[in-house]
Formats: C-alpha cells, sequence, structure tokens
C-alpha cells in the first residue's frame, strides 16, 4: 500500500470506555473533517479506556485531532473517572504516527503545531513525549504519568515538570494531554488462566524491559503491568511492544507463556488493542511454520480468537486503509 502524499496516523487513548454516548460524540468530531478516516475504535469498560485509531492528510489529521480533544476534554471530568488503566488526563495520550511521505521530523513539527493550540486555546497542560520529547527524564509515557491525575496536582507545581504548552496550573477537570510523535506501537494482552492478580505482575516485572528492583527483563521493547479482566474472568499480562520489527509479538506471547509455565499457568490466547501492522503478523506465521500469507495459522498460534473476535480486514492496517480508500469511506 502506498499512500500519496504527507499523512499521519492518530492514536488518541480517552479515560472513558463505560459511556458509549461520549464516544460517539468523539467519533463525530473526527468524522466532521471530511478526508480523514476512522481505521478503529477499541472501547474497554474494564480499563476504563477507548482508543480511536484515525489517519488521513497531515493537516485536515491536525485539524480533527484538536476538534476531537476539544470535544473530549468538555464531555469527561476527571474528578469523577476511575478504571484500572493508569491514567494522567481525559485525553491521557495523543500519539502521532507519521504515514506516507510524513518523515519523523514533520511529525514532532506537528506535534508541537498542535500542542500549542491546545495550550492556547483550550488551557490544558501538555507534555511532550517520545520522538517531540525536549527532556531525557520525560521521553516516556510512564515517566510522565507516574503519580497519575491524583498525583500531579502537586508534581506540576514542580520546576522540572512544567508543562511545554500551557499554565503549570493543575487542570483538576481534563488533568493532562501527552501529546508526541513515534514509531507504530503494538498494544498487546496475554491472557492468563489465573484469578491471581499477583501472578499476572510478577510476570509483568520479569519480561519487560525495565525489570523490576534493579534487574532488567527480558524483553527489549516491551513494556509490561498485570492486571484483572473481568469482561474475560481471567488476569492479563498487559504491554506495549514499542519495536515489533526489534521483538516481534510472537516472542512476546511465547516468552510470557514459558513464565506462566514455570508457575503452573496455562496462557488463554491474547487480545491485540487496535490495528497492527500486516507485517507483524506476516513474521508470526513464517515463525509458527507458516508461508508470509498465511496469516490464520499466526492469528490461531497466538490466540487472537480464543476470547475475542479478530477479523484480518478489520485489524490489519494496511487492509483496513486499502478498503476505506477504495470505498470512499
Amino acid at each position: 500500500m502506498n499512500l500519496q502524499g504527507k499523512w499521519l496516523e492518530a492514536v488518541p487513548n480517552f479515560s472513558e470506555g463505560k459511556n458509549e454516548d461520549i464516544i460517539w460524540a468523539l467519533k463525530d468530531a473526527i468524522s466532521s473533517v471530511k478526508g480523514v478516516l476512522i481505521l478503529h475504535i477499541d472501547m474497554s469498560a474494564d480499563a476504563n479506556r477507548t482508543v480511536i485509531t484515525f489517519a488521513g492528510p497531515a493537516e485536515l489529521v491536525l485539524k480533527a485531532s484538536f476538534l476531537l480533544i476539544q470535544k473530549a476534554t468538555t464531555l469527561i471530568d476527571m474528578r469523577l473517572q476511575k478504571g484500572i488503566h493508569p491514567r494522567q488526563g481525559a485525553v491521557d495520550v495523543f500519539p502521532l504516527i507519521p504515514m506516507g511521505s510524513t518523515t519523523m521530523e514533520e511529525a514532532i513539527d506537528y506535534a508541537q503545531k498542535l500542542g500549542e493550540k491546545i495550550g492556547n486555546e483550550l488551557h490544558i497542560p501538555v507534555y511532550l513525549y517520545e520522538k517531540s520529547a525536549t527532556e531525557t527524564h520525560r521521553t516516556r509515557l510512564e515517566q510522565i504519568r507516574k503519580g497519575e491525575y491524583e498525583g500531579f496536582k502537586e508534581k506540576i507545581k514542580l520546576p522540572d515538570w512544567k508543562p511545554n504548552f500551557g499554565a503549570a496550573i493543575f487542570n483538576e477537570k481534563s488533568g493532562n494531554i501527552v501529546l508526541g510523535a513515534r514509531n507504530f506501537l503494538l498494544a498487546y494482552n496475554v491472557n492468563l488462566q489465573t484469578n491471581d492478580v499477583s501472578i499476572a505482575k510478577e510476570i509483568a516485572s520479569i519480561v519487560r524491559e525495565s525489570g523490576s528492583n534493579g534487574k532488567a527483563g527480558l524483553l527489549k521493547n516491551v513494556k509490561a503491568i498485570g492486571w484483572w479482566v473481568n469482561h474475560f474472568g481471567l488476569c492479563q499480562v498487559s504491554t506495549n511492544i514499542t519495536n515489533f520489527n526489534e521483538t516481534p509479538i510472537h516472542l512476546v506471547f511465547e516468552t510470557i507463556k514459558t513464565e506462566a509455565k514455570k508457575m503452573g499457568i496455562a496462557t488463554k490466547g491474547s487480545e491485540l488493542i487496535g490495528l497492527i501492522p500486516q507485517k507483524a503478523l506476516e513474521e508470526a506465521a513464517i515463525f509458527y511454520g507458516g508461508e508470509k500469507a498465511d496469516l490464520d495459522i499466526a492469528i490461531n498460534k497466538l490466540g487472537l480468537l480464543e476470547t475475542d473476535d479478530f477479523n484480518v480486514e478489520t485489524r490489519v492496517l494496511e487492509k483496513i486503509i486499502e478498503k476505506k480508500l477504495n470505498f470512499g469511506i
């Protein structure tokens, strides 16, 4: 798939996963900008979090992004929000990923342009992260989000935590926004057949790159936490794979499966949040003994159908963009 011109993909995460009326209002805000494609919406009541993926020509995505953030911070009140997922704002994190002919340097400029507009017009503190970060101690999302929404009332007063845009004043209703350009990320969760959350947390600490207690973890480019998912009735090791080219999805799955087996626990498939590039599934298909085109082998071996639906046509990034462009939707 060759996209013409400068494109951006946006994958904002919102601290709301229960009120469908709010999520459809956010969808409408994006749809109001003609030429922007809504690719996927992933809504989780347990995490009280929704991920919306959309893409299009860069300037149109920026316009839709601002309208979306304006609507979200009007409708979502962080003073009332609770959920198992770490969070520090109504629009918790807003990554921009370069597509088409857009370079990473251009994506960084787009993020700065959007952040400045948010700070000036919506009066919400904005922190730049990942490739857009201006300071090493606040490059990663978890560095900025430490202390979460509740902790930012005092954290934002510290000199090291002055926002990049907007006043250094805690916004009780909206919290903060973490914004920046980054590479494609896989949000990928592995299910464990246990209701003991401590096991999920221990496995997460073993596999994630940062490890625990000063000991490095097994997998580079992986962030992980353990939690209970009421909807599935089991625990998960929830991961973000920040570079699937270096640390493929099948390696993450097999490593977690191995560590769970050591503890006498079986896995029950896995769950993908949002979309996945076709290349990631092709590499998994080859790893599991198939050909590059045998995506069904990858899907079955990763257990992506065990606890949820997974349709290649609606979950593989390239396929859904191609379909929407071909049909003009």
